[in-house]
């Protein structure tokens, strides 16, 4: 008996690793899941890396109790470590994410691993923002917002919510585009623009009204979080109990790290809808997202590691880069960027 989606998620999965990946015949695939994964992804993509003539290697552990470096503890470290070191490319659905752990800096350290951090994909959501998205029209969309956003060094975000921030860009920082896998390094699903503002120039009030994970309480939110930010350390959290339940988190690390802000992305993939699992949540069209803790390296900040990672999003942003919109209402407004994205739009 055929299952719901089989066939499309079959699709999805050969696109993922022929057009996106590029694996080559004979290359060591590792594919990372936890217990909370979608089997059926990473059978599907498995399936997609013999086709192609890889050699997939499938790593199934216990669900981690925290992520990044929280989640150490909790998994088989050594083994992974010593795996993931020496892979050609490295596809991570676990649910609760390796980034950020001690596995995946001594990957990035040696330098070799195409990394692809896909956390939490479900069958439905890889049919959604992989199989049935214009990847070609979707990345040229993004490289266009990635070059107006470079250009801009004064940037001010406000929302409906309450989010009222303005920081300055640093012109030597790239803008990343994601899902272009070109050689090894780190990569995240396409329909994601994103970098690492000037720290300490980030001040304002920060309101989260979509979604934020972890901790593993929160997800969609019921009610908004708002977080003061001065010279990008958040240094008080307002609201309700879901704002409660993330600043007792941010504070059981007893790490100041863990309250600074790390990167700023642009959502962007047609088919990703709010779900609460955070990967899709920040992809979600027009909308802002804010990650705290632990920096990647490839956004060449100043924050480097920390005890974990959280992000959050924030609907129906208006965006600002010199005194020019860019976005507005959470609909991408700039004239570098609308016919573009009225044409993505469409194709949904």
């Amino acid at each position: 008996m055929v299952k719901f989606m089989d066939f499309e998620l079959a699709v999805a999965a050969h696109k993922l690793i022929k057009e996106i990946l590029k694996v080559s015949e004979g290359e060591e695939v590792v594919i990372t899941s936890d217990t909370g994964s979608d089997w059926r992804v990473v059978e599907a993509t498995a399936r997609a890396v013999s086709i192609v003539g890889g050699k997939p290697v499938v790593l199934l552990h216990n669900t981690p109790l925290g992520v990044g470096k929280a989640a150490d503890p909790y998994l088989p470290t050594k083994s992974l470590k010593a795996v993931l070191s020496v892979a050609d490319i490295w596809i991570e659905f676990n649910r609760s994410w390796l980034l950020y752990s001690t596995p995946y800096w001594e990957a990035m350290r040696i330098g070799r691993v195409r990394y692809m951090c896909l956390v939490g994909m479900s069958a439905d959501m890889m049919v959604r923002t992989v199989g049935r998205v214009d990847v070609e029209l979707l990345c040229k969309f993004q490289r266009k917002l990635a070059e107006v956003t470079q250009r801009a060094r004064a940037m001010k975000i406000r929302t409906p919510a309450g989010t009222d921030l303005e920081f300055e860009n640093c012109s030597s920082r790239p803008v990343l585009v994601e899902g272009e896998v070109a050689g090894p390094g780190e990569y995240m699903l396409f329909g994601q623009v994103d970098w690492a503002p000037i720290e300490d120039s980030i001040n304002g009030a920060l309101v989260f009204d979509g979604s934020i994970w972890p901790p593993e309480d929160l997800g969609l939110l019921r009610n908004p979080v708002k977080l003061f930010v001065r010279e990008g350390r958040v240094y008080r959290v307002e609201g309700g109990s879901e704002a409660k339940l993330l600043e007792k988190w941010l504070r059981s690390f007893n790490d100041e790290r863990m309250f600074s802000l790390a990167h700023i992305s642009y959502g962007c993939n047609p088919g990703a809808k709010l779900t609460g699992n955070i990967l899709e949540d920040e992809r979600v069209w027009g909308v802002i997202e804010w990650g705290l803790g632990s920096q990647s390296p490839t956004f060449k900040g100043k924050l480097g590691p920390a005890s974990s990672h959280t992000d959050g999003v924030c609907l129906n942003p208006t965006v600002w880069g010199d005194g020019e919109k860019i976005m507005e209402d959470g609909e991408y407004v700039h004239p570098e960027l609308k016919e573009l994205a009225d044409q993505l739009k469409a194709s949904r």
